[in-house]
């Protein structure tokens, strides 16, 4: 994801990138595409994804943000065609997220196939946003209203003890990684205020020796600002590098704790439909069974009874195996997140280690250099 130009001004405005694709996947007719997109093509990309994908983990895009997108900072589009790269190459190497009809398209669309997709979809979710009847509207927010059972005990009983082991360290993990992303920025700004403090730092001290003219402090203070010049400039660069290496993609682990609760969310809603199902099925053999013990009672009332069982039967059917689909698909993929993002943060970990380290021995080399230069330029004087 490369080239982002804003187009527009004010609350209208927007920014194309350039997504370029290297490919030798048996789908691709091509081994190179470059396509334009902007952000809400990532956004249909995504929501595809998540629609069709149920139980998998879709990585997450960055969050929108109404006042960074009127101002559209130059840092603000950076960032975001950074997260959008991270994005599109999750999916790119998503065991199962890689082979989807969406990806492909969202890769190699020309514009006129683009824009007829996302004619398609801006249709579909307005069709979505209807008012629809009680009972619809009802099944409609199932799903919804699993979300809040993700951290509750409703379904406990029926479910994988180690599957809610996992689902209760994931609803934690994502506090403890939204304060260490917190620290984290903390710690950046930290280390640029450090910069501006030494820049100014350096400047007073250049100020400071020029009241000495040629006297013997001159090219002690000539020194200081110098060396104290060069430190600044090297907490600033490493204040930028963190946000990039550091701070950026322990946000994006925690964005992707949301995903995996949405993927949570989504074996909760079928587990729930599920045990609905069942109930439904339980209630109506119960009414059948009193039918049929009623004296006198018509045959046409037990035969739709009858038809409403074996309707009852097969959406239990239906609901289990849903259930039972998703669940498997997460067992491999929980398996999958854990072990790929235990390496990922450990990599953070050690690269972020290296980088302080050598950021410390950069600054002790300058300083160092300065003692060096006081002494030489003290020894001068003194002889």
């Amino acid at each position: 994801v490369t080239d982002p130009v804003k187009q527009g001004e004010g609350v209208g405005a927007w920014v194309s990138y350039q997504v370029r694709t290297k490919s030798t996947h048996r789908r691709y007719v091509a081994s190179f595409y470059k396509v334009v997109r902007r952000f809400r093509d990532f956004a249909w990309l995504h929501d595809k994804l998540v629609e069709k994908n149920k139980g998998f983990i879709v990585p997450p895009l960055p969050e929108k943000s109404a006042v960074q997108k009127y101002q559209m900072a130059t840092e603000f589009i950076d960032q975001r065609r950074r997260a959008l790269q991270v994005f599109v190459n999750r999916v790119a190497c998503h065991p199962t997220l890689k082979d989807s009809k969406e990806l492909e398209t969202f890769l190699q669309a020309d514009e006129e196939q683009w824009m007829l997709e996302i004619a398609k979809w801006q249709a579909e979710t307005s069709a979505q946003h209807r008012p629809v009847s009680a009972a619809a509207q009802w099944f409609k927010n199932l799903h919804h209203s699993a979300q809040s059972l993700v951290s509750g005990r409703a379904e406990e009983i029926q479910e994988d003890p180690e599957y809610i082991k996992i689902r209760d360290y994931v609803n934690s993990l994502e506090a403890h990684l939204m304060e260490a992303h917190r620290q984290a920025a903390r710690l950046m700004r930290k280390e640029a205020d450090l910069g501006t403090a030494l820049s100014e730092f350096a400047t007073s001290a250049e100020a400071l020796g020029k009241w000495d003219n040629e006297g013997p402090m001159r090219a002690a203070f000539d020194c200081l600002f110098s060396r104290a010049g060069e430190v600044a400039a090297l907490s600033r660069a490493r204040s930028e590098a963190m946000a990039v290496e550091f701070a950026a993609p322990l946000k994006e682990f925690a964005r992707t704790i949301k995903a995996v609760q949405a993927a949570m969310a989504d074996r909760t809603a079928a587990l729930s439909a599920y045990s609905l199902a069942k109930s439904d099925l339980d209630l109506k053999k119960v009414r059948l069974a009193k039918l049929r013990g009623t004296p006198g009672l018509k045959e046409d009332k037990i035969a739709e009874t009858e038809r409403d069982v074996n309707e009852a039967d097969q959406r239990l059917r239906n609901t289990k195996h849903g259930y039972e689909t998703i669940r498997d698909d997460m067992r491999e993929e929980l398996n999958r997140f854990q072990k790929e993002r235990a390496a990922e943060m450990t990599a953070l970990l050690r690269d972020f280690a290296l980088a302080q380290a050598h950021h410390t021995a950069e600054q002790a080399k300058a300083w160092g250099e300065l003692l060096r230069e006081v002494q030489q330029a003290t020894a001068g004087n003194a002889i």
